[in-house]
């Protein structure tokens, strides 16, 4: 008899978890921005992707802007990556590139490092999954619209992969959920369930639609997961195997065991480790980092950013020459343009860092390659 099971992880399960999510509740899946270019249009109003990627033909890997596609296999070393999985925008819209990724990864990390892909359906067909299965995909999931069943058929594309559908539980389509899970039951071999989110991007569009979070604390929306309670129970009778994801399970699940592999693999010999896995380190800001600060440096000149990146050599030097500072315990920040050092040792300089115009600082970073700011004292 089939069961729903409430996993480790804070999701819901009926059957099998699929490989790639197996792989990424244990934190070692590396996350590949293919392309923020997708054909659905209009595109969804419930779409996450920050304004830094829509409709951008960027590539990330995790959370590093990738420019030559090894960086991909440098940051899967850094989180000690055991797979990957590809997303965007839509990974078809640029098939060439995708491929090539592929095939960048089995070369780099093995046959056995799973790949999984996520996609629209605008863009399938018999010879793209061909092409994906030859390059060595292993696993794709299918994001079908609920309410324009028109391309559905394109879910029933023969493949050797192990295929599924991964969808948002959007509170007030439960018809046109059924109705789905109806014609993919004998078509794949999961379906996915994910719990809706408010982000910064489809904030407004979901707040015009009457969706509102389900409390103060989480960015999860009100009755997605009781929607969701029902699906699973709708499911009991099909042969697939479902995963409810909720948003707790990427927040304090997954996120935290991938940074977790890759702080330890980035850590300085300056930084402390927290039993949370951020990095306590003091920082020394050329600018004043104020509100705003992020954004100011994201969108600089590249010559102007390379003059400051300069000026932070040169005062590193000064800084080791003049406090007799060991070089490995202090470093230039090229992504937030700063100096990193001992908590110890910018307390101890910070008056003669002050006189120089300087703004000194202890900071909690998360161990990503954009370093999240967790928390940040003057001094």
């Amino acid at each position: 008899m089939r069961t729903i099971t409430k996993t480790p992880y804070k999701s819901y399960a009926i059957g099998e978890l699929p490989k790639g999510c197996q792989m990424c509740v244990r934190g070692e899946k590396e996350v590949i921005f293919v392309t923020g270019i997708c054909p659905r249009k209009p595109s969804c109003y419930f779409c996450p992707i920050s304004e830094h990627k829509f409709g951008k033909d960027v590539i990330y890997a995790n959370e590093m802007p990738v420019s030559e596609l090894k960086q991909i296999i440098e940051e899967g070393n850094l989180c000690e990556s055991k797979g990957a999985g590809l997303t965007g925008g839509d990974p078809l819209a640029r098939l060439d590139r995708t491929i090539e990724v592929i095939r960048l990864l089995k070369k780099g990390f093995g046959k056995a490092f799973h790949i999984h892909l996520y996609t629209p359906l605008e863009l399938v067909t018999p010879e793209t999954i061909k092409k994906l299965e030859e390059a060595g995909l292993d696993e794709i999931r299918f994001h079908p619209i609920l309410d324009d069943d028109s391309l559905w058929e394109r879910i029933a594309v023969r493949t050797s992969m192990a295929k599924g559908i991964e969808i948002p539980v959007i509170p007030g389509k439960i018809n046109e959920t059924q109705k789905l899970v109806d014609y993919i039951k004998d078509k794949v071999s999961f379906l996915n369930l994910n719990e809706l989110e408010i982000s910064d991007t489809n904030v407004s569009q979901l707040y015009e639609k009457g969706f509102v979070a389900k409390d103060d604390v989480s960015y999860a929306v009100k009755g997605s997961q009781e929607m969701a309670f029902g699906l699973l129970d709708y499911c009991l009778d099909t042969p697939l195997n479902v995963h409810y994801c909720t948003v707790s399970l990427k927040d304090t699940v997954q996120l935290p065991k991938r940074i977790a592999r890759r702080a330890k693999n980035v850590k300085k010999q300056f930084d402390i480790i927290t039993k949370e896995n951020t990095l306590i380190r003091g920082a020394v800001y050329v600018l004043e980092p104020s509100f705003g600060y992020n954004d100011k440096i994201r969108n600089m000149p590249p010559a102007e950013k390379s003059k400051l990146i300069e000026q932070l050599e040169k005062l590193k030097e000064n800084v080791i020459a003049k406090q007799k500072i060991r070089p490995e315990m202090i470093a230039v920040d090229n992504v937030k343009l700063r100096l990193l050092t001992s908590r110890g040792i910018v307390q101890s300089l910070k008056k003669d860092l002050k006189a120089k115009g300087l703004y000194p600082a202890v900071v909690e970073d998360l161990p990503t390659y954009d370093e999240f700011e967790i928390e940040s004292e003057e001094i």
